[in-house]
């Protein structure tokens, strides 16, 4: 569904990407894990061109999104991204944040778009706050909205830049567990993490990058008995 070829990004004189090249497959959950700064942030975001690579190409779906002559804003209507701070629209409700986008893309009438919505809160447990404002929910609350916004536009894949790193502990769990229902419906996924319990539940491939690359990528069951190179044991005495 994705293939990345030897991908490079620069800000300036930081060479953040370093030739990272990687397939992802349909229905795979690839999870990505490593410390601050190894440039996992930035891999996804390349990956919809929120931020544009140095070199080298990105392919979704048989297209190469890097052409320029690709209408990109056609391509994400295809990939949701959820991010660390929500990014919701606070003078927007609920139900306006989520119908937006489909309603703007004439992908449905507001009539569909409002249906679709109120199934997917359903879904959430979250049905009542449809006619709430942003800033009444809880950090929890708001990521899992963040994630329903996404999943209204029936995308082919899901990209996660560390969805939990911005919420209490306790509310840590309730997205989570959302994202791991997600997963189990068949749903592709990209998941930037530092929640090596899910990298472990839920992934198919966990890759660790650092300094740019992908250093190294297993099975959750060898990642994390079999760590192969020493930086990446020495990540994980850390972690776990």
């Amino acid at each position: 569904m994705i293939i990345v070829k030897d991908l490079h990004k620069k800000f300036e004189d930081n060479h953040v990407l370093r030739g990272v090249s990687y397939h992802i497959h349909p229905g795979e959950k690839i999870v990505i894990v490593g410390p601050s700064g190894s440039g996992k942030s930035t891999f996804l975001r390349c990956l919809n061109l929120l931020e544009t690579p140095t070199s080298g190409e990105v392919w979704f779906d048989g297209q190469n999104i890097t052409d320029p002559k690709t209408n990109i804003n056609e391509v994400r209507r295809h990939m949701g991204m959820v991010f660390q701070h929500f990014n919701l629209f606070n003078n927007l409700t609920i139900m306006d944040n989520i119908t937006l986008a489909p309603i703007k893309h004439k992908m449905m009438s507001e009539e569909e778009a409002k249906e679709t919505a109120l199934k997917l809160l359903q879904r959430m447990g979250l049905s009542e706050k449809a006619d709430a404002y942003p800033s009444s929910l809880s950090g929890g609350q708001k990521q899992r909205i963040a994630i329903v916004r996404s999943l209204a536009m029936s995308p082919k894949v899901m990209l996660f830049d560390e969805p939990t790193s911005a919420l209490d502990p306790e509310m840590v769990g309730e997205v989570l567990a959302v994202m791991k229902e997600l997963a189990d419906s068949g749903m592709t996924m990209v998941v930037v993490t530092h929640e090596m319990g899910f990298a472990r539940e839920v992934g198919t491939k966990v890759l660790f990058m650092d300094e740019g690359v992908i250093m190294e990528e297993n099975t959750p069951r060898e990642f994390f008995a079999n760590p192969q190179s020493p930086r990446l044991k020495e990540f994980l005495s850390k972690v776990l």
